[in-house]
Formats: C-alpha cells, structure tokens, sequence
C-alpha cells in the first residue's frame, strides 16, 4: 500500500495547507493589484469632472436603466464626490487583502466589495479600462466564492484552478491573435506602439525605429511567449518555472515602458494559483510530501 492510503487524513491536511497558502497568495498579490488599480483612478480623478468624457453626465447616456429615476440615485456613488468615496474604500480593502492578520470575515468582505465595485466601475464606463481590470474581477469573484465555500477543498480546489485557467487561456489567445497579425509577425506593432501617446516611450521608440530586425525578433518572442504559456500546467518544473519568469519579466518591462502598472500585478496574482494546480510545480510538491 502507498503512504497517501496509509495516511489519507494527512494527506488531506496537506492539500489544506497548500490551498491556504496559494489561496493567500493570490489574495495578497490580487489585493496589490486592486489598490494599485484604485489609486491609479484616484490619481487622475479629473477625468469624472464634469465635461469631461469620464463625468456622469455622459456615462449614464450608456444605459438606459441608467436614466430617468435611477439616475439620482445612482449618481450618489457614481458621479463626484461619489466616485472617489468608491475608490478610496477600495483601497482600504485591497489592503485589508493584503493584510495577513485580517480575519476571514473581513477579507471574504474586502473581496465581494472589491469584485462588485469592478463590475459596477465597468458598468458605469468601460472606457480606460484593460484587460488587467478582467483578470482582477475574475481573481476577486473566484475568492469571495473560495470563502463562501471555505470548508469545501473541493470547491477551493476548483476556484483556484478556474484562476489558474482563465489566467493562461488570457495569454494564450492574445498569443494566438499576436501570430495571425501581420504587424505583430514583421514587428511594426512593437515599434509603432511606443509612439502612442497612452503607451509610448520616446526611448524605446528611438531605439527601435531603424532596427526592424529587432523589433521583428520582439515580436515573435512575445507571440511564442504568450502562446506557450499554456503549457506551464503541463511542463516540468524547470520549463515551468522559466514559463512564469518569462510572463513576469514581460509585464514588468510593460510597467516600465509602457506604464502597464495593473497588468503585473493583475496577472502575478494568477501565478500561485498556476503554481498550485502546474504539474511539475504543485503536484510535485504534493507527491513528493505523500
């Protein structure tokens, strides 16, 4: 008989601890990035003055239920000072996320406000927002239901395995869009998106513009990349740690040069959630505790 059926109760125990640690990782890393998104919002807060394409005033034209008698009501929290009031209680529960003595109580409370603002924010406009405000509602929605069912390892196991999921579905279709693109194969998409105004770096742009070759060499790398990332649940430890350091170092150099601040932690905060459910990385480590 192995050792996992002589001792069934601990290996429960173990799988336990290890749901806990991945589990709080993702909401210390998440958390991170929700406050970093909020203050983010916070910081350019001009944008929901009035005339301006973030105000109110246009937002609620967006939908119907919007108008009429709901408008009132839901400008309280949706117009200024409203707004603010919003993103600033954000903060507090990102940090209550990211807080390791905070009870359980109050961060399965942090999470559900912080998911639930995500979706009204996007309601309310979708313009300035990216992908990393998708991947934060879906890690935040995933761990209010992670602790609404805390005595389920079943149903934690499968949230985070949803997490992990979404995560590398994410990169793998952008790698795919990437790689039937014909200004991502010949690399003019690297090259010309650093002279954007919202994502440009005149550096990097100077840089580039009389070396094709090269920004044809990003190009591909950032397409094989994202499409590979998959295969992180399935690679040995080594190619899946290099997998992950490979998907960090590119959000990182996007902080940098294009001022992707959410993005890296957004989707690091998937990362102990892939960890865990990765063959060469959480199974083994499992296998090797059995």
């Amino acid at each position: 008989m192995t050792k996992a059926a002589l001792f069934p109760a601990r290996r429960a125990h173990i799988d336990r601890d290890r749901q806990d640690r991945a589990l709080r990782q993702v909401e210390a890393l998440t958390g991170l990035g929700a406050a970093v998104s909020s203050l983010e919002y916070l910081a350019s807060s001009k944008d929901f003055d009035r005339g301006e394409l973030l105000s109110w005033e246009t937002a609620r034209t967006r939908y119907r239920w919007m108008t009429g008698r709901a408008e009132k009501v839901l400008g309280v929290f949706f117009d200024k000072p409203g707004i603010q009031g919003l993103f600033g209680l954000r903060v507090l529960a990102a940090a209550t996320l990211m807080n390791p003595k905070a009870s359980a109580t109050s961060k399965n409370t942090a999470a559900t406000y912080l998911a639930a603002t995500n979706f009204a924010v996007h309601a309310r406009s979708p313009y300035g927002s990216d992908g990393s405000e998708t991947v934060l509602t879906i890690s935040l929605t995933t761990l209010a239901l992670s602790k609404a069912f805390a005595s389920d390892p079943r149903a934690r196991q499968a949230c985070l395995w949803f997490i992990a999921a979404q995560s590398c579905l994410s990169y793998g279709i952008a790698g795919v869009a990437k790689a039937i693109s014909p200004v991502w194969r010949d690399g003019t998409a690297v090259r010309d998106i650093f002279r954007t105004r919202m994502f440009g770096h005149r550096f990097a742009f100077d840089f580039l513009r009389d070396r094709p070759r090269l920004s044809r060499a990003l190009g591909h790398v950032t397409i094989v990349g994202e499409t590979l990332f998959p295969l992180v649940l399935v690679a040995p430890g080594p190619v899946a740690r290099a997998l992950l350091a490979v998907g960090a170092g590119f959000h990182g150099s996007n902080a940098v040069f294009m001022g992707l601040n959410r993005f890296v932690w957004a989707f690091l905060g998937t990362y102990p959630a892939i960890a865990y459910c990765a063959r060469g990385l959480g199974r083994t480590d499992r296998s090797r505790s059995d």
